[in-house]
This record gives structure tokens, C-alpha cells and sequence, in this order.
């Protein structure tokens, strides 16, 4: 009988163990499958996020390209308008085709004024600033033509009014390109940066 208890004991006391050592292990498993379900959530919260920064840098990028292209064409147009403006100063004044080219060669400055706005908006701050000189310098560039065709509206240029304004003329285009030179390796560090935080 003793026998019995001892073996009926025994048998109890290993089924307990044996309970214990499983809900033991069974806690630990379940711990590890939490532990291992927060590191998956928090490993795919990482890379949603580095999803969104890279889409928001690509949409950045893709937004600065349109605002600086969108100066250098605007910016080109002027150019070619107030060289079409200054072309009038060779023939005798025609007020009606000094009106419709002056009105163009304001129009496209206008432009790019507003595309320089544009830039300001877009940034970084070094490119917004050569951005704003550069379409201040195609704003000074209409002057030599107007006030040449200004003079050629009361009579024939002297020589030396027709060499002043080809100086004049020649200052403040070499002025927008070197303002253009200035802006274009600017707005490309600027494009080339977002690239580099993509990657």
C-alpha cells in the first residue's frame, strides 16, 4: 500500500512537473512569437517610412525639375523676344511693330519672373537666390532695346547712340549668362542631392 501511495504520489507529482515545465515552455513560446511580431511590425513601420521619404523626395525632385526648367524656358523665350525687340533698332521706327514686340519681350519677362517666384517656392535657398538674380538680369536686359527704339522714335540713331546701346546690350547679356552659368550647376547640386538621400 505504501507501495501504491509512494507510486501514485510519484506519478502526481510528475504530472505537475510535467504541467509546469509545458506551460513554462508554452509561455516562453508565446513571449517569443510576441517579441517576434513586435520586431516584424516595427521592421515593416521602418520601411513604410522609408517608402514615404523616398516617394516624398522623388515628388520633391520631380517639383524643383519642372520649377527650374520652367525658368530656363522662360528665361530663353525673353531672350529671344527682347533680341527680337533690339532687332528694330536696325529699321526705321515702326510704332506698331515696336508695341507688338515690346508687349512679347514684356510678357516673356514677366514669365520669367514668375518662374523665378516659382523657384523661390521650390528652394534650396542658394538656387532660389541665383534664380531670382537670373531673372533680374533677363529684366535688365529689355532696357537697352526700349530706350534705343525710345531714341529711334524721335529720329535716326547717331552713331554713338547705336554704339552705347550695343554696349549696353552686350553688358546685360553677358550679365544674364553669367547668371545662367551661375544658377544651372546650383539647381543641378540641388537635383543631384535628392537623388543622393533617395539612394
Amino acid at each position: 500500500m505504501i507501495t501504491t501511495v509512494i507510486a501514485i504520489c510519484g506519478t502526481l507529482l510528475g504530472s505537475g512537473l510535467t504541467a509546469l515545465t509545458a506551460a513554462r515552455t508554452e509561455r516562453r513560446r508565446n513571449e517569443a512569437l510576441e517579441r517576434q511580431q513586435i520586431r516584424e511590425e516595427a521592421a515593416r513601420d521602418r520601411t513604410q517610412r522609408r517608402e514615404l521619404r523616398v516617394e516624398h523626395q522623388k515628388w520633391r525632385r520631380d517639383r524643383r525639375q519642372a520649377a527650374y526648367q520652367s525658368l530656363m524656358d522662360a528665361a530663353h523665350e525673353a531672350q529671344g523676344a527682347i533680341w527680337q525687340l533690339g532687332r528694330l533698332t536696325l529699321e526705321p521706327f515702326d510704332q506698331h511693330r515696336y508695341d507688338i514686340r515690346r508687349g512679347a519681350a514684356i510678357d516673356a519677362v514677366r514669365a520669367t519672373r514668375h518662374a523665378a517666384d516659382a523657384v523661390q517656392l521650390e528652394g534650396p535657398a542658394e538656387v532660389a537666390q541665383a534664380a531670382e538674380e537670373y531673372a533680374k538680369a533677363v529684366d535688365r536686359h529689355i532696357a537697352p532695346p526700349v530706350e534705343a527704339l525710345i531714341q529711334l522714335s524721335h529720329g535716326p540713331l547717331s552713331e554713338e547712340q547705336h554704339e552705347r546701346y550695343r554696349s549696353t546690350a552686350a553688358e546685360t547679356n553677358a550679365l544674364v549668362e553669367s547668371c545662367q552659368q551661375r544658377f544651372v550647376p546650383l539647381a543641378r547640386q540641388a537635383l543631384d542631392e535628392l537623388i543622393e538621400d533617395i539612394d
